[in-house]
């Protein structure tokens, strides 16, 4: 089972701020990944993100007094990859 913690980051949306969110993130081998949506059948066994981003590690900084809530902040804006509703 892959740990999965909360991270705080700048969501973009097509370019545009959306303001700053927390949201699932993972690491798969080394690489750590922003996960804006699981799939339906995802569970904490077997887990698919749905949609991701590959973050870079050196902007990922863990959080002063981590919680579950939150874990770490990510120091570059992620830009969304859902597509338009």
């Amino acid at each position: 089972m892959q740990e999965v913690s909360k991270m705080r980051a700048m969501i973009t949306r097509y370019g545009e701020f959306k303001g700053i969110y927390t949201v699932d993130m993972f690491y798969q081998g080394k690489i750590p990944y922003a996960v804006f949506e699981w799939a339906e059948d995802s569970t904490a066994e077997n887990l698919k993100p749905l949609y991701k981003v590959r973050l870079d590690p050196r902007a990922l900084t863990e959080v002063p007094a981590p919680t579950p809530q939150l874990k770490y902040q990510y120091r570059l804006s992620i830009e969304d990859p859902r597509p338009a509703d």
